[in-house]
């Protein structure tokens, strides 16, 4: 039988395992203490079913405009796409360049709240790790 947290767990080790295999992460190294922008935080608070009530309580949290929701969502397509690049020096390289004009676009949109946000999302990280 499949339970929630089982799949969580699942998913979770797919998607690390994806970031690893397309070269986020150094070979033999676990993920590390804070994710962003290496991992897909965005797609899995606001493209995957699990992450909704997460998504929702990050958004109460930061107390996040309907603006900022909107941007963030539409951020968590590019890194859907990005996991998913074939590993090669060059798909690396994109995804690396991805990686950091996300986070420019998410400390843009942010602004004052960026700090919250990361911490959030740190203490989040060790949350799923830990239920995982």
């Amino acid at each position: 039988m499949v339970t929630r947290r089982t799949a969580l767990g699942a998913l979770l080790g797919t998607l690390l395992w994806n970031a690893g295999a397309a070269g986020v992460f150094p070979a033999g190294r676990s993920a590390p203490p804070d994710p962003w922008p290496a991992a897909p935080v965005l797609t899995r608070l606001f493209r995957l079913p699990a992450g909704r009530a997460d998504a929702q309580a990050m958004i109460a949290t930061l107390d996040l405009t309907v603006a900022q929701v909107w941007e963030l969502r539409r951020l968590a397509g590019s890194e859907t796409l990005s996991a998913s690049a074939p590993d090669s020096l060059t798909a690396r390289a994109k995804i690396a360049a991805t990686n950091a004009e996300k986070d420019r676009k998410v400390r843009l949109l942010l602004g004052a709240d960026y700090a919250r946000f990361r911490e959030w999302v740190r203490v989040w990280w060790r949350e799923q790790l830990r239920r995982s």
